[in-house]
């Protein structure tokens, strides 16, 4: 008797979750066909919404949201200092934004009843393809989002294939700053195109991502990357391609890529930016 109140228990139980995923779901399906006014508070978030076909939505965006503002998209801030006033004037069904953008600032937009998503910076490529399967799911573009993914992934699957035939335990030194030096560290979206290409990271290991000139040398990476923000990738270039004895230098491996590619994480621009670094590792 004591089993089949407890088999009982337990199935009422799982019906009660099923349904509260149901109605979930439901809700957010709702929800989504009646988004018409999007607010993107970070430059990955609005490429995103781009992506999928939903630019007709985006009302504000940030002032690093170059497509959106050749749109005539109006700016309301920087990710990290938003104009909550023009914010609220919009009027939008949803506002996307990021933990660069400051909380109390969130919690005030919260407190005048605009509703607001929070999207964590990626680690990884595969959470790269999550958030944007959500934001399509937020945005009434499920079906986009997931036939996108499903080419992304092909494509970044058969250049993995390629990345085999690679040298093993290449060392690489990936830039994204400079005054101070700033690499890619563990744990960090971009550190998958060194693992992708069978690379070595010389900042494993590390816990904060600046690096002086002399502790690059010492670790001799064998390819170096140089990531074009700020605009100092030229010249960083000829830095190093002055040190005769580093052996990225030597073997003249030293290469610039395009920052809003390699360092905004899309699905499209992580494969664009995966197809460049395997071709200057094979290089």
């Amino acid at each position: 008797m004591n089993s089949i109140e407890n088999s009982t228990g337990t199935n009422n139980q799982t019906l009660k979750i099923v349904t509260v995923i149901f109605f979930l779901l439901a809700g957010l399906t709702g929800f989504s066909q009646s988004v018409k006014k999007i607010i993107s508070l970070a430059p990955s978030i609005t490429e995103n919404i781009y992506l999928l076909g939903a630019e007709d939505k985006l009302v504000g965006c940030t002032s690093y949201c170059t497509q959106a503002i050749a749109d005539g998209v109006e700016q309301v801030g920087s990710t990290v200092n938003v104009n909550i006033e023009k914010i609220f004037a919009l009027q939008p069904d949803l506002v996307l934004a990021m933990s660069l953008t400051k909380r109390q600032d969130i919690e005030t937009m919260k407190k005048l009843g605009v509703y607001i998503q929070m999207i964590s910076t990626p680690k990884t490529f595969d959470e790269i393809c999550d958030q944007t399967i959500y934001i399509g799911k937020l945005i009434g573009k499920q079906k986009v989002a997931q036939k996108t993914i499903a080419q992304t992934k092909h494509t970044v699957d058969s250049l993995k294939q390629l990345c085999t035939q690679l040298p093993k335990h290449n060392k690489l030194f990936f830039q994204i700053g400079a005054n101070p030096i700033f690499t890619v560290l563990e744990n960090t979206f971009m550190n998958d195109y060194i693992l992708f290409c069978k690379g070595e990271n010389i900042a494993n290991g590390m816990k904060h991502g600046t690096m002086t000139r002399e502790n690059v040398l010492l670790k001799n990476p064998d390819v170096i990357i140089i990531a074009t923000m700020g605009g100092f990738g030229k010249e960083e270039q000829k830095k190093w391609r002055s040190f005769k004895e580093l052996k990225a230098a030597k073997n003249n491996k030293i290469f610039l890529i395009d920052s809003e590619i390699a360092c905004s994480p899309t699905p499209v621009n992580f494969a664009k930016a995966l197809t460049n670094i395997y071709q200057f590792v094979k290089h």
